[in-house]
Formats: structure tokens, C-alpha cells, sequence
């Protein structure tokens, strides 16, 4: 069969870490995948070839002139498309425009907890809302986007490394990354200052802080007066395709900002077997504390600091909790399971 993936404007770039093995495990399904992107987007995540990719103009959801939908309602009808699909919530609004166009059925993905509001009661034409965990699809329940037979959870698919990665090379100094969007001063402030701590508890650390934001500047003076200028590294956000090789270099990962989405650098670094510390679940039903990671007070840059210390203390603990982590998302998050689901989705939105 195939199916036509409906980009948005920053699909690719926040959850192409989850689309690209999907791509490939589909090919081994017989799906054949044609992938609408707007103009100008790094479209590298998808394999192409096979993946066909078109381009089409980007405009507001209610700009979409009938020249760009006629268009390509009719490169849909050259290729024989049997299904669309929406890769998220904000790919919706030109996927319903094409499923009303072509009379094509169309499910949509969900990775925030905010897309119930967003999506609002779907149409007959969506057949299913693939919910990318069960925070998020309790909230689709809430919102009646669709009734419950049509709401599936898949979670989404990641690369595992073998084994727990940290602490590997004992003659180097304990990295601790730290990344999120920094807009919000105290929920930095607080990882700043609980690497203060390690410092004058006299442990060997190098520090990141990974991310851009309208506080940057702020943080910078920040971590000048605690005097972390040669300890700590300010880095720019990186793509996510990028983070699985930083978290190589990585022995702790630590996540200071709550996400009402999934929390797509968290899971990368769980599948590159480094330990995370985060403040709260939001829409991640990874985050199982004790677990998958461990939680620390919000706010609070002794705890974080204290439980920094506990995995640079014990190695074991720190490999047993990323392994752990593994494990959980090979049962939940493994990508040929995923692709196992998503083709009946398929097969069935399509009969």
C-alpha cells in the first residue's frame, strides 16, 4: 500500500529521531511512503530513495490556497495514495485539507499534551489518532477529539544502544549535560547551582548546558559569578539527530525543564544508555522514578546536586538504573514493534 506522510513545519526536526527507523521499517512492510514537506525543511531524516519527498509551500493553516491543495491532491492521485497521514498535530490542518479534496482517509499522530485542544472534534475522514503515550491519549479522551476505539497508543520507536554507557572511562572527568529551551530562569538557575555544589564538594566534573533561549544571557552572568567559567560549556541546541553522538561522550543527562510533550532528548539519551534526572512526567510515560531516571525537586539545587552525587559515587547504582532504562524501552519503545502497529493502523484505516 501506500501512504502519504504529511509534514508540518518543524515535524522532522523535533521527532525525526522516531519518524526515520519507522521509515525503514515500513519499506519491509510493503508501505510505500510518499512524504509532503514544506519547502526548505532538512528533509535528511527520511531515507530518500526509497521515501519519495514533495515539496510543497508553507502558509498558515488558513492560507492554504486551492492552487497548493489541487496540486497536491493531484500528485496523490498520480502516485495512487490509499491513506494520509499527519505526522502530528500541527501537519492536521493540511491533511484534513487533502483528505477533503481527495475523499482520502487520514489518521493523525499526537506527541503533546496540548493537541486535544488543538486538534478539536475530528471528522468522520480521521479514521484514528495514534497517541504517543498514555498521558497523552487520556487527554485525547478528555478533549472527545474521537471516540476510543479510534484512539491507539503507539509509543514512539528509538535506536537502543546494547548496554549502560556511563562511567566507562575512569581516567576522564565526570560530563554532566544539561539541556532544555532556556526561557525560564529559575529552572537553570537551580542546575547551575547544583553544579556549583558538586564543585565545592571537590568532584571532578565538566558541565554543558545545551539549549538557546531569552534568558541565555542571564545564565551566562549567572554561572560567571558562581565562577563555573572553566568547569561549564554553553552550547548551542543542537538537531536531535546530533544527540545520540553527544550523549557517547556523556555519563549523566539531566532535564530541568517539565514538558508538556514528549520529551524527545531524554528518550535519546535513556537509549544511549547514560542515567537521567528530570523534574516531572508531563506527557513522558517513560519517566518511572527510581526506575527509568530519577526526579528531583524542582527548584531545589540540593537534591539535584545530591543525586548527581549518588551516581558519580556508585557506578554500579548509575549503569543498573541506565540499564534498566534500556530495558523498559525495548519492551515499550522498540521501533519493529512500532512499525508492527502502525502497519495495522494502516491496513485497517485503509479497507
Amino acid at each position: 500500500m501506500r501512504v502519504a506522510w504529511v509534514a508540518g513545519a518543524n515535524t522532522l526536526e523535533e521527532y525525526g529521531q522516531v519518524i526515520q527507523p519507522l521509515a525503514v521499517g515500513l519499506l519491509d512492510e510493503l508501505v510505500e511512503i510518499t512524504a509532503l514537506c514544506p519547502q526548505g525543511q532538512d528533509t535528511q531524516e527520511l531515507p530518500s530513495p526509497p521515501v519519495e519527498i514533495l515539496s510543497y509551500v508553507r502558509r498558515r493553516w488558513w492560507r492554504f490556497g486551492r492552487s497548493i491543495i489541487e496540486e497536491l491532491a493531484e500528485q496523490l492521485g498520480r502516485r495512487k495514495v490509499q491513506l494520509l497521514h499527519a505526522l502530528d498535530a500541527e501537519a492536521w490542518p493540511l491533511a484534513e485539507e487533502l483528505a477533503r479534496r481527495t475523499g482520502l482517509k487520514c489518521i493523525v499522530s499526537s506527541y503533546h499534551l496540548s493537541d486535544g485542544r488543538r486538534l478539536g472534534h475530528l471528522r468522520e475522514g480521521a479514521v484514528a489518532v495514534v497517541a504517543a503515550s498514555e498521558p497523552i491519549r487520556r487527554q485525547l479522551l478528555g478533549h472527545r477529539v474521537t471516540p476510543q476505539d479510534r484512539i491507539a497508543l503507539v509509543r514512539p520507536g528509538v535506536h537502543l544502544v546494547g548496554r549502560a554507557t556511563c562511567f566507562l572511562n575512569p581516567g576522564y572527568r565526570v560530563s554532566i549535560v544539561a539541556g532544555g529551551p532556556l526561557d525560564n530562569f529559575s529552572l537553570f538557575d537551580t542546575v547551575l547551582r547544583s553544579f556549583d555544589d558538586l564543585i565545592r564538594r571537590k568532584r571532578d566534573c565538566v558541565f554543558f548546558v545545551v539549549g538557546n533561549g531569552r534568558v541565555e544571557g542571564q545564565l551566562r552572568l549567572a554561572a560567571e559569578k558562581l565562577g563555573l567559567r572553566h568547569e561549564l560549556t554553553f552550547v548551542d541546541r543542537q538537531p536531535l539527530r546530533l544527540l545520540p553522538e553527544m550523549f557517547k561522550a556523556a555519563d549523566i543527562y539531566v532535564a530541568p525543564v517539565p514538558n508538556r510533550g514528549i520529551d524527545m532528548p531524554s528518550l535519546l539519551a535513556m537509549a544511549a544508555g547514560i542515567p537521567v534526572l528530570a523534574t516531572g512526567d508531563g506527557a513522558a510515560d517513560f519517566f518511572i522514578d527510581g526506575k527509568t531516571m530519577l526526579r528531583f525537586k524542582q527548584g531545589n539545587s540540593a537534591d539535584l546536586a545530591d543525586k548527581l552525587a549518588s551516581l558519580m559515587d556508585d557506578h554500579a547504582m548509575a549503569a543498573r538504573l541506565a540499564e534498566s532504562a534500556l530495558e523498559h524501552l525495548r519492551i515499550q519503545h522498540s521501533p519493529a514493534g512500532v512499525v508492527a502497529a502502525l502497519t495495522s493502523i494502516y491496513r485497517k484505516a485503509a479497507m
